[in-house]
């Protein structure tokens, strides 16, 4: 399995896997995968990647060893809503 958050088209063009999971992929990129017989699951670009920003703010607070306070937004939300 390779993993990918959000668009992975270019990171996982060529990576032999049974399987890819990932945010975001185009139409032709999922086709062409399929047709060497890895399965896609598309999680959505944005929600794929906010999971990981609780992580990333703890890494970046301890990187700068806490002389920057790292923020992370109680707003910000995916732009696309499906309906």
């Amino acid at each position: 399995m390779a993993v990918c958050a959000g668009s992975g088209s270019s990171v996982l063009n060529g990576v032999a896997a049974d399987l890819y999971l990932t945010g975001e992929m185009s139409h032709h990129d999922v086709l062409d995968a399929v047709a060497v017989g890895t399965s896609v699951v598309l999680c959505d670009h944005s929600n794929s990647e906010r999971g990981f920003l609780s992580e990333l703010r703890e890494a970046l607070t301890g990187q700068l060893q806490g002389k920057v306070e790292v923020q992370l937004s109680e707003t910000d939300r995916d732009p696309l809503e499906i309906v």
